[in-house]
């Protein structure tokens, strides 16, 4: 037996529970911690993509309720200030390898839902709370290919969307006041959210660029006071100046 498997066995025994050394031939990690179950990940074209990890942890759920093999939880008290996280990783590289900070895969094989990761953050007090922060950096001096996020749908048929936008079923109270801003000095930043175009959308294979429901309005003003719409009752497009109607196109 190899010092790798003396070293699980000697974890597996000090911890308690389910957590124990998993020892199935899987020797690739330096620990492992878990209840014999081996990676079955069919992520990048079906290949087992764990790339033998320093550490493993295995789980397989034996309930309903959430069932996780690890989690990080800490707490900042009243009084302490500056940032804090529970959970950290970085990675850098010098020449031409490709690097990625983290990686989160979910799959399913039934009829449950796989979220690859779900952030949530959630304010009691007032205080600002976001859910996701995406951060596209460009120290280099000169013009890069930096992208804020990228949203990559692919598969072997069909998906529905790329970005969907949702108020909380359990929770409607809740509801955005602005779906997507692209959020400028109106809205208390200092920057333009832009430098050359605000929405740029190229061609789209069903040639339908923008799609609105009927009766719903389109401002040009920061105020929202001059607009158009299309009115199904009458069957026209219709330009408003607050409630006075300015302009008219039959349909």
């Amino acid at each position: 037996m190899n010092t790798r498997l003396l070293a699980g066995v000697a974890i597996g025994i000090g911890l308690s529970g389910s957590v124990y050394a998993a020892l199935l031939g899987f020797e690739s990690a330096d620990v492992l911690l878990g209840d014999h179950t081996f990676p079955k990940l069919h992520i990048w074209q079906f290949q087992d993509q764990t790339h033998d990890p320093r550490l493993f942890v295995s789980n397989t759920a034996g309930s309903d309720a959430m069932d996780s093999p690890s989690f990080f939880y800490s707490l900042v008290r009243a009084g302490n200030t500056g940032p804090h996280a529970p959970l950290s990783s970085a990675i850098r590289s010098e020449g031409g390898g490709d690097v990625v900070g983290g990686i989160f895969y979910a799959e399913t094989e039934g009829t449950s839902v796989a979220y690859g990761v779900n952030p949530h953050a959630a304010t009691y007090s007032g205080a600002p709370a976001v859910g996701m922060e995406v951060n596209g950096i460009n120290l280099s001096g000169n013009p890069a290919t930096v992208r804020g996020i990228d949203i990559v749908n692919g598969g072997n048929a069909s998906t529905q969307w790329a970005l969907g936008i949702e108020t909380s079923t359990a929770q409607p109270a809740g509801i955005p006041s602005i779906g997507i801003a692209l959020a400028g000095q109106t809205l208390n930043y200092a920057d333009a959210p832009a430098r050359d175009t605000g929405l740029f959308i190229d061609h789209i294979d069903s040639g339908e660029a923008i799609r609105i429901q009927a009766g719903d309005r389109v401002a040009l003003n920061n105020e929202g006071t001059i607009y158009f719409l299309y009115n199904p009752g009458t069957n026209r497009i219709e330009f408003y100046h607050g409630q006075a109607l300015k302009f008219a196109i039959p349909m």
